[in-house]
């Protein structure tokens, strides 16, 4: 019975431990447009814009939209990739599509999540292009998470985020750093 009652109480997760994550980063010199006089060097191995965030998920997405866009660029800079400012010309574009789904296992609601990034060169970025006439992104990215977790925990969203970005970027440099 000693043994029972604790795995009953972390089974149904009725422990009331709570955690907190958290991160930084330093963008120096070269990201801010500046000379980098005495800062540390920039170690960014090429540039990316942002295409687009696409959200496939039922109600307050916006949100998510909002947060995936802001981090975006942060964990495309762990890559070492440097999202361009004003009028510089990148040389990769990149496009996030996100998608939460709900489906019944049993008697339990289940989510399917994934984030996907996708990397082209600049100049063959679909933009309005009709899907058919697309071409293929250099790189791709993907990960999927099957449970009970949502895109409404912020510590999910960046931790796939982020997985997807380094896969895509992974894929991405031995081409790009060759370019």
């Amino acid at each position: 019975m000693i043994l029972f009652f604790p795995a009953i109480l972390l089974s149904c997760e009725a422990l009331p431990i709570n955690y907190s994550r958290s991160q930084s980063w330093l963008i120096p010199g070269v990201a801010h447009n500046e000379d980098g006089g005495g800062k540390a060097p920039d170690k960014s191995w090429t540039t990316v814009s942002l295409l687009g965030v696409q959200i496939d998920r039922k109600g307050g997405w916006d949100s998510v939209e909002r947060e995936i866009t802001r981090l975006a660029p942060l964990f495309f800079w762990n890559q070492g990739c440097r999202m361009v400012t004003g009028d510089e010309q990148p040389v990769y574009a990149a496009d996030i599509q996100i998608r939460e789904r709900e489906f019944n296992l049993s008697w339990r609601t289940k989510r399917s999540l994934a984030v996907e990034v996708r990397i082209w060169a600049f100049e063959d970025a679909p933009g309005e292009i009709p899907f058919q006439e697309q071409k293929l992104p250099l790189a791709a990215g993907r990960v999927v998470a099957v449970g009970e977790r949502s895109l409404s925990s912020s510590d999910t969203t960046g931790w796939m985020l982020s997985k997807a970005i380094g896969k895509a970027v992974k894929e991405l440099s031995a081409h790009g750093r060759s370019r």
